[in-house]
């Protein structure tokens, strides 16, 4: 028989309850797992942010998140410790993800707990967070789920965008972090920028050749264009 995957936007209270049993037995055999979070769990299905994953109609993973302005948090995934090491994982994200992005959602954010998770989710294309000043851990990754423009060492010296890690007072003979050409169309980006930020970082525009605005992060952002998405900078137009 041929294994068919399934996930469920909309799980039961029967499922629930197949995923509260073992979590249990997970805790208490293996001292692991994440019944210690089953307020959250028990929360986030009240609140319909609750995704099941089920092989050949039986519950083996489920996956909680919140929503932020642009992206997707996954709070807690998990698959029965009994399946994985199977690629089941891989199967439930990539699902999640095309579910993600049909919602237009354009990133994805997590924190990876436990740490030994870091592998399978840098193995999904998932990147590191940088260190944005505040008190983020060191395991925080995200991933952009839409096409967006990469940045590159370097950039088209006509037509960029520049990021420094610092703000607009410490720049001063200092390299940018991030640099990403810029190819515009109708004042849209043919490819959108989505980049972990410090809204007060130091932000570059050059246009043919020369700095058209340069200042912090959220002073690029207004009512008519805005780029700031705490905790992300996204650009897809940049207006004069």
């Amino acid at each position: 028989m041929k294994n068919e995957f399934e996930i469920n936007l909309t799980p039961s209270v029967m499922d629930l309850k197949v995923i509260e049993m073992w979590l249990k037995e997970e805790d208490k055999k293996h001292k692991f797992g994440f019944y210690c979070n089953w307020n959250i769990i028990e929360k986030s299905f009240k609140s319909n942010k609750l995704i099941s994953f089920e092989l050949n109609k039986s519950v083996i993973g489920f996956l909680i998140y919140s929503i932020g302005d642009i992206y997707i948090e996954i709070d807690i995934m998990e698959v029965h410790h009994n399946y994985r090491r199977n690629g089941f994982g891989k199967i439930f994200f990539e699902k999640i993800e095309d579910v993600f992005k049909k919602q237009k959602i354009l990133a994805i954010k997590l924190f990876c707990e436990p740490r030994e998770s870091e592998h399978f989710w840098r193995k999904m294309g998932f990147i590191k967070f940088p260190d944005r000043g505040y008190s983020e851990s060191d395991l925080t990754f995200y991933k952009p789920i839409i096409e967006v423009q990469a940045s590159t060492e370097i950039p088209n010296s006509l037509n960029k965008l520049e990021l420094w890690d610092v703000e607009p007072y410490q720049a001063t003979n200092t390299n940018p972090c991030w640099r990403w050409d810029i190819e515009l169309e109708n004042e849209k980006l043919i490819k959108p920028i989505i980049q972990p930020c410090n809204i007060n970082w130091n932000l570059r525009w050059t246009k043919n050749g020369k700095i058209v605005k340069e200042d912090k992060v959220k002073y690029f952002s207004n009512s008519d264009n805005p780029i700031e998405f705490s905790p992300f900078m996204y650009v897809e137009q940049l207006k004069e």
